[in-house]
């Protein structure tokens, strides 16, 4: 079975393809705009988006991830990909978007997720915490030689923890639209895609 690090570089890599060929196709309708992208730390994908937007023609400005609520009043859409969409309408994606779609609401910007339907999900995340979460290598935010005498090797007080999760959950009320393969979808429909894919017997263990 291929590790957690393997599988999260894929499903990167994946979400930076969708969000590229989406944007290439506005470009090609003659449509002008600028793409404000995320660094997307610790990993930085946001830097490789944004190598292969320029790289495509598109006007690019790269920000921190700290500065997406001061910068979000310049934008007039947020775009995010999905690992999942589930049967609520709630989005299960990279770790962040959570408060990139918050800051959204606070200013009344549009919301939008592109999901394929292979990215639908039946279940409902009565417990997002539970059902989310992986947590990626520590080594990630910090270098184990610097810190090495802090870290917590269970030595008490004063010892210092590292936790790297992998996902984030946005809740339908926050998500404006679904782009998905079959179309625009509003969050509240995506109960009736998701039975056009699953019978009950799909969700039997």
């Amino acid at each position: 079975m291929p590790d957690v690090q393997s599988t999260v570089v894929e499903f990167v890599n994946k979400l930076r393809k969708r969000k590229i060929e989406f944007l290439c196709a506005a470009k090609e309708k003659k449509r002008s705009f600028r793409v404000f992208v995320a660094e997307g730390a610790p990993r930085y994908q946001g830097h490789l988006l944004a190598k292969e937007l320029v790289a495509r023609g598109l006007q690019t400005t790269v920000i921190t991830d700290s500065a997406v609520f001061a910068m979000i009043s310049r934008v007039n859409m947020v775009i995010i990909g999905a690992h999942a969409v589930m049967a609520n309408g709630g989005v299960i994606g990279p770790v962040g978007v959570n408060m990139a779609a918050l800051a959204a609401q606070k200013h009344a910007v549009p919301f939008v997720v592109l999901a394929g339907s292979h990215k639908l999900c039946p279940l409902y995340p009565h417990n997002p915490e539970v059902l989310l979460n992986e947590l990626r290598s520590p080594s990630e935010l910090l270098d184990f030689g610097e810190f090495s005498d802090c870290l917590d090797f269970g030595a008490g007080s004063g010892s210092l923890q590292v936790v790297n999760p992998t996902f984030d959950y946005v809740p339908p009320n926050l998500v404006s639209l679904f782009i998905t393969d079959t179309g625009g979808h509003n969050p509240s429909y995506m109960y009736r895609l998701i039975a056009d894919y699953y019978s009950a017997d799909d969700l039997v263990m």
